[in-house]
């Protein structure tokens, strides 16, 4: 028998989520995996809610808590989108349609800031660059919800860092960048949550000032959820490999960035389990009328 969604259907938003840990409904009460449980409210259980576990197989099913809205840091409905924007999306953060170039493609995350980004710029960047990044950066704050940049003036304060290199200034805020052209090196925590970045900008990769500043753009966007460029977008898109002298940022590149930055999606998950939740999302909304609602638990991990 159908039950009638008064609770709705949830979803928990966490490192390596998959379908054994959506939560099932029986008789109007949402349960969960013990394991999940543990991760988003600890191991600390009433007498009464240990009567009221359920065996499912191997595993052990927990009552949801009924003030569920109080523990959780952000309960939001699914985000609908449709096909052709989520292949795109799809080859942007998880290169779906392109052919794996080493076996960690095969196993990519979705990433993205949940701190707060603050840039710090070193003298050695160039000062037209500069300029152009925060007038984008500050702008792009300003449109994305949850995504807030700063600026701040001191290296030890900040948690992004851009920089100058080339034949002038030589000396690199990041090791790990082996080329000598345009790019930047990440770090993420288990939760694929993006935690700090330096941006290596060389200002001899490009004769022509403006083309410095598009790239300087290109890379930076890119920074905020490791994505990978593509040919399914139009050639003046800044998220697009096809070239184009005048690159700028569209309306779908905004699109994508906002979708990326979106409580409606579940964060930090592989492809699989992301087209998973989607074909989930749609058949519960055909059998019930209702979105999926997800919750973003209000821990986070810094280990990487």
């Amino acid at each position: 028998m159908k039950v009638k969604l008064t609770l709705l259907v949830l979803l928990i938003s966490f490192t390596g989520i998959s379908q054994n840990d959506i939560i099932q409904i029986k008789q109007g009460q949402a349960y969960t995996k013990l394991q999940s449980y543990k991760r988003l409210f600890g191991d600390k259980f009433s007498k009464n809610d240990s009567l009221n576990f359920i065996l499912k197989g191997k595993d052990t099913l927990v009552p949801f808590p009924k003030d569920y809205e109080k523990t959780a840091n952000v309960l939001v409905s699914y985000e609908p989108k449709d096909s052709l924007f989520l292949e795109i999306y799809k080859n942007i953060v998880y290169k779906k349609f392109r052919k794996p170039i080493k076996e960690s493609d095969n196993k990519l995350r979705m990433r993205y800031w949940k701190t707060d980004i603050r840039i710090y710029f070193a003298k050695s960047v160039d000062a037209t660059v500069k300029k152009e990044l925060k007038k984008f950066a500050t702008y792009l704050s300003e449109e994305v919800d949850s995504l807030k940049i700063t600026f701040v003036n001191h290296i030890e304060k900040s948690n992004y860092v851009v920089y100058g290199y080339n034949s002038k200034n030589n000396y690199k805020y990041e090791d790990r960048i082996k080329s000598e052209n345009n790019d930047y090196y990440i770090s993420w925590d288990t939760n694929q949550r993006i935690y700090n970045c330096k941006l290596q900008i060389n200002a001899d990769s490009f004769k022509n000032k403006e083309d410095l500043v598009i790239e300087s753009k290109r890379m930076f966007l890119g920074s905020l959820g490791h994505f990978n460029f593509t040919s399914q977008l139009p050639k003046e898109s800044l998220l697009s490999v096809l070239y184009f002298k005048n690159k700028s940022l569209t309306p779908q590149d905004l699109e994508i960035l906002k979708y990326h930055y979106s409580y409606g999606i579940c964060k930090g998950t592989d492809l699989e389990t992301f087209e998973e939740q989607h074909e989930m999302a749609k058949k519960t909304f055909l059998e019930t009328g209702r979105n999926m609602i997800f919750i973003h638990p209000k821990s986070s991990n810094k280990n990487k």
